[in-house]
């Protein structure tokens, strides 16, 4: 069977494809999707240098570490509190009340040095992503591992093609492959 463009052909349209691809990924990372992702001054900004952005809208990412009034750490030693009023109020993502230690991003306006007035709360969620990170690890292997044994690369057409039939252990892990009757013992 003849290639209708050939080896060429085969690889400029690789090219193409990853070009493609590079261009979605650049384009999907510099497109923000809410106020959360946008371009307002967030903790690393503002913790260090609070003056400056009073009165401003800006977005603040901690843990919660009091709950009455809410009151957030940006920085993982507990320093950087900061009072969000209204953060309640303006709760998103969840129905139940926060709690201290849970992950928040609010955006709002810095009322002073240490209050955020909050229009909009979010909730991190830590397990579901622990669980989104698992299975995506695991589907990557299973997706790996069916490729492996499916597919070989082949050096002269420069190609991966499909295997006469799928790769097993024993055609990897050596001594398992071959004679399985005991061999010649020496009669």
């Amino acid at each position: 069977m003849q290639e209708p463009f050939g080896q060429r052909g085969r690889v400029a349209a690789g090219v193409v494809l990853l070009a493609v691809l590079a261009v979605l990924v650049l384009w999907a990372g510099a497109v923000p999707s809410d106020l959360m992702t946008s371009g307002y001054p967030d903790e690393v900004e503002v913790t260090p240098n609070r003056e400056a952005y009073v009165g401003e809208q800006v977005v603040l990412g901690g843990r919660i570490v009091d709950t009455d009034p809410v009151v957030i750490a940006t920085r993982a030693n507990g320093y950087g509190r900061f009072t969000l009023v209204n953060a309640e109020e303006g709760l998103q993502n969840s129905d139940v009340s926060l709690e201290q230690g849970d992950r928040v991003s609010a955006f709002g306006t810095l009322e002073n040095e240490s209050t955020l007035v909050v229009d909009r709360t979010t909730v991190g969620d830590t397990a579901g992503t622990a669980y989104m990170l698992l299975v995506s690890f695991l589907s990557g292997l299973w997706v790996i591992s069916r490729f492996v044994r499916d597919w070989r690369f082949d050096l002269d057409r420069l190609a991966f093609v499909r295997r006469d039939g799928p790769l097993s252990l024993r055609d990897v892990i050596p001594g398992t492959r071959g004679d399985t009757s005991g061999g010649d013992h020496g009669a």
